[in-house]
């Protein structure tokens, strides 16, 4: 995945922590994912059961959700814009 050179890895580092609206849920930046990906958590009372590797659903676990930073030209990604982080990047 191509990066933007104007976009550091640790500018990125320095979004952890903050909340958005994406797909009209408050989620919160949770992680990093190899300079390319952030994850969302959802912040309401809503969860998913999680499955154990035989597929026998016994916890719930908050919803997340992961989110590419770049597109394959180096340019902020469709999904990126859309839940507004472009604004929190360019700070």
């Amino acid at each position: 995945m191509s990066q933007n050179p104007k976009i550091t890895t640790e500018h990125l580092l320095t979004l952890i922590g903050r909340q958005v609206l994406y797909h009209q849920q408050q989620c919160e930046i949770i992680e990093l994912l190899d300079s390319s990906e952030f994850v969302l958590q959802v912040l309401d009372d809503d969860t998913n059961i999680q499955a154990t590797q035989y597929g026998e659903g016994h916890r719930t676990v908050p919803i997340t959700h992961v989110l590419p930073i770049f597109d394959g030209e180096g340019n902020l990604h469709s999904e990126l814009l859309a839940a507004g982080l472009d604004r929190l990047i360019s700070q």
